[in-house]
């Protein structure tokens, strides 16, 4: 047997028993499974698959569709259970605290900037926040096609407050309808992707704080608080002075990186020593690479049941990958 069939063989062993393990968290049968996901054939040859019994079976065919059944796996399960974990990271806990503060806040500081590099995870704390206080957010994403136009600003968010059919023509018509949606009963505006913006949008911003009773996050890389501290930007800066209620820097750390090893590798779960080691070695090729999304492309290729040399060759393969 050559090298390259032991190392098919491998795979196709650690990707059954990786799925294997998704359906038991499920409370799935194997019969189950399979049939969810077509692509497995049969559970008695499922079942071959997770003991290595390959004999008359077509390995690249059978390899290219545990691969397919994994990656649906990821891409349907994925993100909920991503949202659970990141539910306790530190990041999280920071946005959902200073969001609640300028909840309550009735004073003119009612602005909310997140900052951190792409990859962080903005955009999943984002969701659950959302998820968290339902129709009280609204959220939409700052693009650059706005061109620093107020009214493709106020129409994005017009959108996001529910406004259905024709958009006012305007960027006054629209301001007036945005400051009247914002005002019937107290809303978070969000805004993705803000370091899009140039001053005039975040200067339409910064009227809107002070012409309506609600919340203003920011989620941005660290470009935007650059952008609020130079001399052009001088009529918005009260976004980053008086009307700041938190800056809040979503950043990699250690800790959350262990997490979520710990949900997406379950062996790591109750090795916390091994987690937290390998968290260590992932973290510096990840902040170079993707932050996040790295993390996750390294849990990717782990087997079930990793070694430190395992996490090491993982890193080797995300890094390759890039």
């Amino acid at each position: 047997m050559s090298n390259e069939e032991k190392i098919m063989q491998k795979e196709i062993v650690e990707l059954a028993g990786k799925l294997a393990d998704y359906a038991a968290r499920k409370g799935w049968s194997l019969t189950k499974l399979c049939r969810e996901y077509p692509g497995l054939g049969s559970d008695r040859t499922f079942r071959d698959l997770c003991a290595g019994t390959l004999a008359g079976y077509d390995e690249a065919a059978q390899l290219r569709n545990l691969r397919a059944a994994w990656t649906l796996v990821e891409e349907v399960a994925g993100d909920s259970a991503i949202e659970q974990v990141f539910e306790d990271l530190s990041t999280v806990q920071a946005l959902r605290r200073a969001c609640l503060a300028a909840m309550k806040s009735w004073g003119s500081n009612r602005v909310v900037i997140v900052q951190g590099a792409s990859g962080t995870g903005k955009t999943t704390a984002l969701r659950i926040i959302a998820g968290r206080y339902g129709e009280r957010v609204a959220v939409c994403e700052a693009a650059d096609v706005w061109n620093d136009k107020p009214s493709a600003m106020l129409g994005a968010m017009l959108r996001a407050l529910g406004h259905d059919g024709n958009l006012p023509l305007g960027a006054m018509a629209r301001m007036e309808e945005a400051q009247k949606r914002l005002s019937i009963s107290r809303r978070c505006m969000v805004v993705d992707e803000a370091h899009h913006m140039g001053p005039k949008c975040l200067n339409t911003i910064k009227t809107l704080v002070n012409t309506t009773p609600g919340e203003f996050v920011l989620v941005a890389i660290p470009t935007l608080w650059a952008k609020l501290e130079s001399a052009a930007y001088q009529e918005a800066r009260q976004l980053s002075t008086n009307r700041l209620s938190e800056r809040v820097r979503i950043s990699l750390t250690e800790r959350d990186i262990a997490a979520y090893l710990g949900m997406a590798v379950p062996a790591l779960a109750g090795d916390e020593k091994l987690a937290r080691a390998a968290a260590k070695l992932i973290r510096p090729p990840a902040e170079a690479a993707g932050n996040m999304a790295f993390v996750r492309d390294v849990a990717r290729l782990m087997p079930a049941a990793p070694t430190i040399e395992d996490v090491a060759e993982a890193i080797k393969g995300a890094a390759a990958r890039r």
